[in-house]
């Protein structure tokens, strides 16, 4: 089959965990013997701020996954034949929430009117709690929902939403593994500041615990840290901050670093229970020793406790940390049963499988 994906971008990950598994997907699909091209606006979010930092991206991009096929369209009046030309040949077009809500609604209409099979693919909470936006998309269009958590499913079918899979992000193992480095680095965090909505979450399970174990080497990765907070990290807290790290070299940060950590974004534990990020499989995938703060695993994704630890609140984190830092069986014990879960249940090549049985022959 051809799938045609439409996607926010596949070229850059800054602030964009969506591309982490949408890589995946593309190459598990070719993989099976399928044609497969994402198409991405030119002048989106996410790659212009990429650019601004790294302005080889596009070029490295390509270096380092030759294999993936993408292209870059333009808005405006020669949109809807552009669009047209991409799925005239497909079987099947994959069209991402984080579009642009016109390209998405005539990605609709035209799908319906080629006999495109049409799957939205939706990644957050956006479209489920804001009507008005929801309206813009066209979805009555569309012949499935693709939802990656149990909650955000729920709300369609109730919404009246009929045709709604589950399909849970997973980890690209074409990435992610074991890499059997050197500790260079007690505990690691790799998450991006975002809009604020873990902000408390950072401040009582990260800084809090490393206040209390000075003798611990912190680091910390990501974008959209803003400048007070970056301060306050390198010169009040000691703790490293290194800014954007590709997705491509976290396995390496994951690698050398004796125990990462997890902080569940605020919206995934209140609103859409069942929601992991993606850097929990990316994390279990590398073989790390990965604490979490607690979120409710209703799919039961995880052996909650076996393939990770839980934090249940800031004094509990520092007890972990300190005796994890300290215990390398123990770390090992949990870094090889998250990997044995990821490698039996939660790979992009799972996922693939998942969305050919929901496309069918």
């Amino acid at each position: 089959m051809k799938f045609a994906l439409f996607y926010h971008s596949v070229i850059s990950d800054w602030n964009h965990g969506n591309a982490h598994f949408l890589r995946g997907l593309m190459r598990s699909l070719r993989a099976r013997g399928h044609s497969v091209v994402c198409y991405e606006q030119e002048d989106n979010w996410s790659l212009k701020n990429l650019l601004r930092e790294a302005p080889s991206s596009i070029a490295e991009f390509a270096a380092r996954f030759p294999d993936l096929a993408y292209e870059r369209y333009r808005t405006g009046p020669q949109l809807e034949a552009t669009l047209r030309g991409y799925l005239e040949d497909a079987d099947v077009a994959i069209v991402h929430e984080w579009n642009d809500p016109f390209t998405v609604a005539l990605l609709g209409r035209l799908c319906r009117e080629l006999g495109v099979r049409s799957l939205f693919h939706d990644t957050h909470y956006r479209v489920v709690l804001d009507r008005a936006y929801r309206d813009r998309l066209g979805l009555e269009h569309f012949d499935d929902i693709v939802a990656y958590s149990p909650s955000v499913a729920r709300r369609y079918a109730i919404l009246g939403f009929g045709n709604v899979h589950v399909v849970h992000e997973a980890a690209d193992t074409t990435v992610f593994g074991p890499l059997g480095l050197p500790k260079t680095d007690d505990v690691v965090f790799v998450g991006n500041y975002g809009d604020g909505d873990r902000d408390e979450e950072i401040e009582r399970y990260i800084l809090e615990p490393r206040q209390a174990l000075p003798h611990l080497r912190f680091a910390m990765y990501g974008v959209r840290y803003p400048p007070t907070v970056v301060a306050r990290l390198q010169n009040g807290l000691d703790v490293a901050y290194r800014g954007r790290a590709a997705n491509v070299e976290v396995p390496r940060v994951y690698s050398a670093a004796k125990v990462v950590l997890h902080v569940a974004r605020r919206q995934y534990v209140e609103l859409l229970p069942g929601t992991p990020t993606i850097r929990v499989f990316e994390a279990l995938a590398s073989g790390a020793c990965l604490v979490s703060t607690p979120w409710p695993d209703t799919d039961r994704l995880f052996r909650t406790g076996e393939d990770y630890a839980v934090a249940h609140s800031p004094g509990e984190m520092r007890d972990l940390l300190a005796w994890l830092c300290e215990d390398p069986a123990a770390r090992e014990r949990f870094g090889r049963l998250g990997r044995e879960t990821i490698l039996a249940h939660h790979t992009c090549d799972h996922r693939a499988e998942e969305l050919l049985r929901i496309v069918g022959p």
